[in-house]
């Protein structure tokens, strides 16, 4: 039976393979066969059931709100910030997969204060005191962070 080709616009029986069409199923078959298998188990457990749980108890425990914001740390713009969060993993999935599912190895960050986490701007024992802050209620955080400062010497 002829038909039009989507490949070439041409007309052809459809039982024949177009050069086209045979040159888009390769090009398709390597892109899958390059990608197949290549996602690190870091990667593909962001789309389980067990991170989604995680991530939303950590949302929770920091009231949805950026916990660098909150503890007006460097790049804060609002204190009480609640657009455009994530969940960052202060130890990588990279260097320790154990504590993937840990929630006191997650803080709520906003996109300034992620990669600035990422970057090692800010450090991570800073980020643990701010997790255990968060866990504790946010008592005296602002009073913690400032004598946290003066012990260690840093001015700001």
């Amino acid at each position: 039976m002829l038909k039009s080709c989507k490949y070439c616009g041409r007309v052809h029986d459809e039982k024949i393979l177009c050069p086209q069409k045979e040159s888009a199923q390769e090009r398709r078959a390597s892109y899958k066969n390059h990608h197949r298998g290549k996602e690190a188990p870091y990667d593909r457990f962001r789309h389980t059931n067990l991170w989604k749980k995680t991530r939303d108890y950590v949302f929770h425990r920091d009231r949805c709100l950026c916990l660098c914001c909150l503890a007006e740390l460097e790049g804060t713009e609002i204190k009480y910030n609640t657009h455009s969060l994530s969940v960052h993993h202060i130890t990588p999935l990279k260097e320790d997969y154990e504590l993937r599912a840990d929630p006191t190895n997650a803080l709520t960050v906003c996109p300034t204060h992620h990669e600035m986490c990422e970057s090692g701007t800010i450090g991570r024992e800073l980020q643990r005191q701010l997790v255990q802050w968060s866990e504790k209620g946010f008592i005296d955080m602002k009073e913690r962070l400032e004598e946290r400062k003066r012990s260690d010497g840093i001015s700001g």
